[in-house]
């Protein structure tokens, strides 16, 4: 990964962690267990981190900004009364004791002495840490025990009590931030999910074992959003023994992209370690080494779109000794900017032996890296692999903007490079064209825009992909190098409005790949004319257009509703003379909303017809 100027600290990110940390305990047997803070803090410690924030318990009213009040009061009762169990095997009678309530009881969840304080505890954490980064206290803050992503509105889940992830996002919105939420874990962030699903402002993505295989069972690609907030919902399972280069291949081929469409204003992530080949809950095969790559794309990404802003939970991870200290420390290097020490500290090692030993953990590894040779290779499926391809090409399809994925495999666009972003000639993300004089005249229109016509106009946000305006300008300058066609609307010294063709794979058929309007200039017949002179151009051309709709053409900031979005879209394309088909059945099995239209040329012929509709069936 490419190097970068900001910091986050000559003492890298806030470490959120104190004496109160160690009281979210469901009993000695629970896989989520505190033993894991012992090795883990100190290895965070051996790297150069020292706890900056000690967790207090939030009030029921921040937990009550997600959570049910009546929920919480069960909590707190069950909770009370867990503590009044007396004698010596109290806490176990009260865990076994409590009848299942609210998702509290025997099993994944069960109730135990000052539990409502101890959730309140994490939560509170995340809470703090995310204020901190708001008020420019610290740029990253990494709090290793919180990450409890299952937890619902009114029902605790999957060892978890409160969402503390979903409330630090919450409190995030309360000041009018959107947000980008990245969860790593090997189980599906079904609750982060759930209690964001229609809000247009928050995106999850969550790279998962499939819940064919994996609790909870959830976490499909057609899981979107609802409503306005269709489309920042996206989800990538993976079926089991998918292995490390499918994984990280997955988080470079879907958050780069769909981060620099959103720009968030805060990066909030979740770094379960659970996908672990050494895990005993999960079937993945990952390593160290993709999991601390991946916590260095999140820090990229936060630099390049969100001023570095950026929470890092733990999330889940059940190999106390192996693995969990591990991908801590590595996450919070990748906070800190600093290069990956070549071995784990002797010493560290030598304290930790026994227990890992007694544990059935040993022998510990020697490096922070995973060594060569894990996982064996006997514990990788080919078909896994490629089925991970698959579905990542299938999440691409219906969730990344067509211009961006385009622009990716033409070489348009490279996400780490911030060279793209520091472009002149467009508007930052928060300006815009003025809102008088010139608007109330139809915008002049440039039936063939060319490179040098370009460099006269500023871009106006959210024409285009990406949100940087900055970043989509450049795109579009490269794209009019290679060959693509582009019509557009000017007011003033600005671009107000663009639609791009591009060449697709298939001879003389153009791929509509851009058709936006800015804010100020919609509702005005300015898409309507710009896609005519488009089609006209391409006629002249003797080619064909094919415009494929997905959820993923949206505005990231005011979008439609699906179902609206899919009429305007298809009223466009029918008014322009294109013939409306249906999408692939795949990609309809995941967006129903989903269509295609062509138009062809005069002079096209039977053979054009067919290639172009071979074409769309392999989409």
């Amino acid at each position: 990964m490419p190097s970068h100027s900001p910091s986050s600290g000559p003492e890298g990110p806030l470490l959120v962690y104190g004496p109160r940390s160690l009281e979210y305990d469901f009993g000695s047997m629970h896989p989520l267990s505190p033993r894991r803070f012992g090795p883990g803090i100190e290895l965070l410690r051996a790297v150069g981190a020292e706890p900056g924030l000690a967790p207090e318990p939030a009030s029921d009213e921040e937990l009550a900004r997600l959570h049910s009040p009546e929920y919480i009061a069960t909590v707190r009762r069950i909770s009370a009364e867990a503590s009044a169990a007396t004698g010596a095997s109290g806490r176990r009678a009260a865990r076994l004791a409590s009848a299942p309530e609210a998702g509290i009881g025997p099993g994944d969840d069960p109730a135990f002495p000052g539990m409502h304080e101890a959730a309140a505890t994490v939560a509170g954490g995340s809470i703090r840490a995310v204020e901190m980064i708001l008020r420019g206290d610290v740029e990253h803050a990494f709090h290793p025990g919180g990450g409890l992503h299952h937890a619902m509105a009114a029902r605790a889940s999957g060892f978890c009590i409160y969402n503390d992830v979903a409330l630090a996002i919450a409190r995030a919105r309360r000041d009018g931030l959107r947000v980008l939420y990245l969860d790593f874990d090997v189980h599906h962030g079904d609750g982060v999910q759930a209690l964001h699903y229609t809000d247009p402002g928050v995106m999850t993505i969550s790279f998962h074992e499939s819940g064919r295989s994996l609790f909870p069972g959830s976490g499909f690609v057609d899981e979107m959003g609802e409503g306005t907030a269709a489309g920042t919902s996206v989800n990538v399972p993976l079926e089991p023994l998918a292995g490390p280069d499918a994984w990280l291949a997955a988080v470079v081929a879907v958050v780069p992209p769909l981060a620099a469409a959103f720009g968030p204003d805060i990066v909030v992530s979740q770094h379960g370690s659970d996908g672990h080949f050494w895990d005993p809950l999960a079937h993945l095969s990952l390593t160290t080494t993709v999991q601390g790559e991946a916590a260095r794309i999140v820090d990229l990404i936060t630099h390049l779109y969100s001023r570095g802003r950026w929470l890092a939970t733990g999330g889940g991870g059940y190999a106390v000794y192996r693995v969990v200290p591990r991908v801590w420390a590595l996450t919070w290097l990748a906070g800190a900017h600093r290069e990956t020490p070549a071995a784990l500290p002797e010493v560290w090692r030598a304290k930790w032996a026994g227990d890992a030993e007694r544990w059935h953990e040993a022998p510990l590894p020697e490096t922070f890296d995973d060594a060569a040779g894990l996982p064996p290779a006997d514990s990788i499926s080919a078909m896994a692999s490629e089925r991970a391809k698959e579905t990542v090409d299938l999440v691409r399809t219906a969730l990344v903007p067509a211009l961006l994925r385009v622009a990716g495999d033409r070489g348009w666009w490279r996400f780490d490079d911030p060279a793209a972003a520091t472009t002149t000639g467009a508007a930052p993300a928060a300006e815009a064209p003025p809102a008088t004089g010139a608007r109330e005249a139809a915008p002049t229109l440039i039936a063939l825009l060319d490179p040098a016509q370009l460099d006269r106009f500023r871009l106006a946000p959210r024409v285009m992909a990406p949100f940087d305006p900055a970043a989509a300008k450049e795109i579009l300058r490269n794209a009019l190098l290679d060959g693509a066609v582009a019509t557009a609307a000017v007011a003033g010294d600005w671009l107000v409005g663009v639609t791009l063709a591009a060449p697709s794979p298939i001879e003389g058929v153009d791929r509509l790949v851009a058709l936006g309007v800015a804010s100020e200039w919609r509702r005005r017949g300015v898409a309507a004319s710009m896609l005519h002179a488009l089609i006209g151009e391409t006629d002249r051309r003797n080619r064909a257009l094919v415009a494929f709709h997905t959820v993923a053409e949206r505005d990231p900031v005011d979008p439609l509703p699906r179902a609206l979005r899919r009429g305007v879209a298809e009223k466009l394309a029918l008014g322009a003379a294109m013939t409306s088909r249906p999408a692939p059945d795949r990609v309809v099995a995941v967006d129903r909303y989903a269509f295609v239209a062509v138009h062809l040329p005069p002079a096209a012929t039977p053979a054009l017809h067919d290639r172009i509709g071979e074409w769309l069936a392999g989409l």
